[in-house]
């Protein structure tokens, strides 16, 4: 006759049945808990918005990076505008550990609300480095003072443009020292590019004008180079070649800001201050920030005279 099983050895196999159970469940939560990690991730890859290739517009310069609207890429259904909005951070891993961030957010402009939409990192380099899908609320979030974007999609707010993505990183990073201690070589007009504009912004070599010269040699098109020479011709009395430079960016794009306004301090140089006022307020008139913008990227002191009309 077979011995009776104990109580207590009925309550282990019970619990160690609740256990095995219990442990079933967690391991199931676990497993879909993994699974719909990687399925936002997909998501998220899925939807990170790419790189602007067209035109910029400066938004806002902080201490952490600079804001970019992509004006070429602006999309518009009736109150409600999708626009990307780049930000280009001081260093190669300064924003989520990259160079660059890109958030495509909708603004009801009506409303007053912004639909936060996907966000990508991107590296130097351009490559990806993470992704998120975003979430918006039915009725999305009132508009902050930091979606800088709001005023220039909804009011018209308008602002300094730049040429492109590369344009923009030369504005907002430095130089990497090892392009520096290098040269730019003789095939890459970024790079040459970008030791002008270091040159210009207060990192001076002798050969800067040469690394001008060179980069313009590559990219005789480029306005943000001969801007960035011309103001370096400025600050070193050159101002003859400042002057061709500034008139060339001129003859191709008008309303260039910085240009206009490289043009009235050459006035304000030599004595004229009716043309000065002139192309000072014709500046103004297109960014109102430009000679703010000049004095602290390029570190020329002016007074305040020379920053309004």
């Amino acid at each position: 006759m077979a011995k009776k099983r104990s109580a207590g050895a009925v309550r282990a196999g019970v619990f160690a049945v609740v256990g095995l159970a219990g442990a079933a469940a967690i391991g199931a939560w676990i497993l879909n808990d993994a699974r719909q990690t990687g399925k936002d991730a997909e998501a998220a890859e899925a939807a990170r918005p790419e790189l602007p290739t067209g035109r910029l517009q400066v938004l806002n310069e902080s201490f952490g990076g600079w804001t970019y609207l992509a004006i070429d890429e602006v999309r518009r259904d009736g109150d409600r505008i999708t626009a990307p909005v780049l930000t280009v951070a001081r260093t190669t891993t300064g924003v989520e550990g990259g160079a660059f961030r890109v958030a495509r957010p909708t603004v009801d402009c009506a409303a007053g609300r912004v639909f936060d939409g996907p966000t990508g990192v991107f590296d130097a380099n351009g490559k990806p480095v993470s992704a998120v899908a975003g979430y918006a609320p039915k009725h999305g979030r009132v508009a902050e003072p930091a979606d800088y974007q709001v005023p220039a999609l909804c009011q018209g707010r308008k602002g300094r443009i730049v040429a492109d993505l590369k344009v923009a990183q030369r504005e907002a990073q430095e130089a990497p020292e090892t392009l520096a201690a290098a040269g730019p070589g003789d095939a890459d007009p970024h790079a040459a590019a970008w030791l002008c504009a270091a040159a210009a912004r207060g990192a001076w070599r002798p050969q800067a004008p040469e690394d001008c010269a060179r980069a313009i040699r590559l990219a005789p098109a480029d306005h943000a180079l001969r801007i960035d020479r011309g103001y370096m011709f400025v600050k070193i009395g050159r101002n003859a070649d400042a002057r061709a430079d500034f008139a060339k960016v001129l003859a191709d794009e008008p309303e260039n800001a910085p240009a206009l306004y490289g043009i009235s301090l050459l006035a304000a140089l030599r004595g004229d201050e009716a043309a000065s006022r002139r192309d000072r307020g014709a500046a103004l008139d297109l960014d109102e920030d430009v000679p703010n913008w000049v004095a602290r990227t390029y570190k020329i002191q002016m007074s305040q005279a020379y920053r309004v009309r």
